[in-house]
């Protein structure tokens, strides 16, 4: 038996072995590293790490269009509307009183540059005279203030202030209402000082030993 099985293996044909060609060797080799990359990387390709990325990036793309584009401000329609006439009026300037224009210019070119006490003086001495009878005078206020020769520096085209003509509307107030008068009604003529001042006098003239009554105003 042994003997059959040993012939049977002496007459066996050897297998034959097939040799493998070497494959060819490619002119361009790939370096080791490039071809583990694959095996390095692959856990890039898994969608659920990409997926967070991947929906922050389309909230973007929807979002940030919106914001760049600039809105135009909408105009709301405008309605006509009615001018209505004004119904204020401007009221109506006040009438110049002549005989306050009158005693301003003269007090303002007589006192030039004198207080508004002794411009007040000058037109009660004006006023004085428009009311005397025994000395000469007692024409109306306008007439007196008009007197040719009578008033040292007057000039009738003298341009005269607000301030002045108000004093001389309350002087004239004075004369309406009967209100206490600073000059008494006898004095009727005046000097103007060197110091700026103003003397009145009852008289014009000393009559004999008997001396006028004056009263200085700065």
């Amino acid at each position: 038996m042994d003997q059959l099985q040993n012939e049977e293996q002496q007459t066996a044909v050897p297998e034959r072995r097939t040799r493998r060609k070497p494959t060819p060797k490619s002119r361009f080799q790939i370096p080791e590293f490039l071809t583990k990359i694959g095996e390095d990387v692959r856990w890039y390709y898994d969608v659920r790490l990409w997926s967070p990325l991947i929906l922050l990036l389309l909230i973007l793309a929807l979002v940030l269009p919106g914001r760049g584009q600039k809105q135009e401000p909408t105009e709301a329609p405008t309605e006509a509307v009615e001018v209505q006439p004004s119904t204020e009026t401007t009221p109506p300037t006040e009438p110049v009183i002549p005989e306050a224009e009158a005693l301003a210019r003269l007090a303002d070119s007589v006192g030039a540059g004198r207080s508004d006490n002794v411009k007040t003086i000058i037109m009660w001495v004006a006023v004085n005279r428009s009311e005397d009878r025994a000395n000469g005078y007692g024409l109306s206020l306008l007439e007196e203030i008009a007197r040719p020769n009578q008033w040292q520096g007057y000039d009738e085209n003298t341009v005269y202030s607000a301030a002045t003509y108000e004093i001389a509307k309350n002087v004239l107030e004075t004369i309406e209402n009967g209100g206490l008068r600073p000059l008494d009604n006898d004095m009727l003529w005046l000097v103007l000082n060197d110091d700026g001042s103003v003397t009145v006098r009852d008289q014009f003239t000393a009559k004999g030993n008997q001396k006028w009554n004056e009263k200085t105003v700065k």
